[in-house]
């Protein structure tokens, strides 16, 4: 455990996805409300359970980068708490999931970045404990639902992982029984969606719209899965094979009740190739890692001392082929600067910045630690010290503003509430996740979008300038729903339009006069 605090340390950081978040905490604390921009409802979030954790620690210190390091740390060291003293059927197990985790630099990266991943680990392994240790019967079905429910909640899309134990302990159980505690279990989820349909107008995050919303073919974003997946294989050589391993972790005697473990990390995998991986390098594997860790945790053929250290010495072998720098190596010196660090630009040699952004996936701690890094931002005003940071701070000092940008984290939240962010990725902006982005060689989840004619001079007035008929027709609409006072009949009306696909046909008809004058 010491070590693993110790790395944590050397390698704690934040990155600019997490200040999206951060932003909606603070509007929360100042009372705009579960917002990015205060004057539009948009969830740019997408894991309201992390909000839910973070939003109280922030107001309780009053500063949100070392709460959010510290936060992700203590969730991190309470998922290996119950890694050890709930899962590792003997110490030699222990032994070789701690080797695993320290050299898996997509589990040591996710453990802080602000991001949900501590909190998706932490769940997953109760998730496996209840599975294994709880009794059979309804309460084992509720208490399975509830921690699924949360999982969810945490984060939509670590479905494929869970839904398939829920599915087949709702068939052990029989439906009609298992009917109950399930909906009970959910509960928290259901009504989440029914708050987030209500409040924002739609039951899913208004990145999932942004980043699912493009011009890619479904084999484009298989190719780029693939090219996910090879990337993370050539800087984080541990984490794909502990995956893999998980197929031979099972014991013969428990495959009949563990499979549906294997099924989920399958299925995940499969959707992890489907949507075409991720700009983050490791960021969407690491759910699987921790769900393929449990299983280690009982892998009959490393509970005895000699198979367990040789296991271990191999994983931290191989760990250290890792192309530029091992997970359990990496630290202060682990960084890329080409971005403004302590008030002025830095260079280094494109050799850096070719370990950085290889495959068209980002390695995100190395771009962001030199000016995020917690060994690196003792002496940085404000914290932390980056381009768009100080930036957003102009822009707070200067009143209030309607900027177009691309990196929306930390130029919003230093910008606070009175800055207007029109983001072009569409994560957070309702009009522009709508539009279909990107191109072929277009990074996942970064799909920028042609700002339409108008645009700006409609967020600027609060008047519809747009200069295409259907696309402002279909703004009113829009407005109305993400703007309009919460409760009135208009609102409401046009929401459950909204939500039937009532004004699909406005929408459909600008695309396709866009897409013409781009050809």
């Amino acid at each position: 455990m010491t070590l693993l605090v110790i790395s944590l340390i050397r390698t704690a950081w934040l990155s600019d996805d997490a200040y999206i978040t951060f932003r909606t905490a603070d509007n929360v604390i100042h009372g705009y409300g579960l917002v990015w921009n205060t004057a539009e409802r948009v969830q740019t979030f997408t894991h309201p359970l992390w909000l839910a954790l973070i939003t109280p620690a922030f107001a309780a210190t009053g500063e949100v980068y070392y709460t959010a390091i510290v936060l992700s740390m203590v969730v991190t060291l309470a998922a290996v708490a119950v890694l050890a003293r709930r899962l590792a059927a003997t110490p030699w197990n222990l032994v070789v999931c701690l080797a695993a985790l320290l050299s898996s630099k997509a589990f040591i990266d996710f453990s802080t970045s602000g991001l949900e991943n501590p909190l998706t680990h932490l769940l997953l392994f109760v998730f496996v404990w209840l599975w294994w240790d709880e009794p059979d019967g309804v309460r084992r079905m509720r208490r399975l639902s509830f921690v699924a429910c949360l999982c969810l909640l945490n984060r939509l899309d670590l479905a494929p992982l869970v839904a398939p134990a829920i599915a087949w302990e709702m068939w052990r159980l029989g439906p009609r029984r298992a009917l109950r505690p399930v909906l009970v279990g959910f509960a928290p989820l259901l009504a989440w969606e029914v708050f987030s349909t209500w409040y924002y107008g739609t039951p899913l995050p208004n990145t999932a719209y942004a980043k699912l919303n493009t011009v890619l073919a479904a084999d484009v974003r298989l190719r780029h899965g693939v090219e996910y997946l090879l990337r993370t294989l050539e800087g984080d050589p541990v984490t794909l094979p502990v995956i893999a391993a998980s197929l031979v972790a099972i014991p013969l005697s428990r495959y009949r009740r563990d499979w549906p473990l294997l099924i989920g990390i399958a299925l995940f995998g499969a959707y992890v190739l489907r949507i075409g991986g991720d700009w983050m390098m490791g960021r969407f594997l690491t759910p699987a890692f921790a769900l393929a860790l449990a299983l280690l945790a009982r892998a009959p053929w490393t509970q005895t001392r000699r198979p367990a250290l040789a296991t271990a010495a191999a994983l931290v072998v191989v760990g250290l082929f890792a192309t530029w720098e091992p997970a359990i190596l990496s630290g202060y010196g682990y960084s890329f600067a080409n971005n403004l660090v302590h008030g002025r630009r830095t260079q280094k040699p494109m050799d850096n910045e070719t370990k950085t952004f290889l495959r068209g996936v980002m390695d995100e701690r190395r771009y962001y630690y030199e000016a995020t890094g917690l060994l690196k931002t003792f002496r940085a005003n404000p914290r932390p010290n980056y381009e768009w940071s100080v930036e957003g701070m102009r822009l707070r000092d200067g009143g209030g503003h309607v900027v177009v940008h691309i990196n929306i984290g930390m130029l919003g939240y230093f910008g606070g509430p009175r800055v207007h962010v029109i983001d072009l990725l569409g994560l957070g902006d309702p009009l522009l996740a709508r539009i279909p982005g990107g191109n072929p060689d277009s990074p996942m989840g970064h799909f920028p979008r042609a700002l339409p004619a108008g645009y700006v001079d409609t967020i600027e007035t609060g008047n519809n300038h747009l200069a295409d008929p259907d696309l402002a027709a279909y703004y009113d609409r829009l407005h109305v729903v993400n703007a309009g006072p919460l409760w009135s009949g208009q609102r409401l009306s046009t929401l459950v339009q909204f939500l039937a696909g009532r004004y699909d046909d406005l929408l459909a008809r600008y695309v396709s006069r866009a897409s013409t004058r781009k050809r």
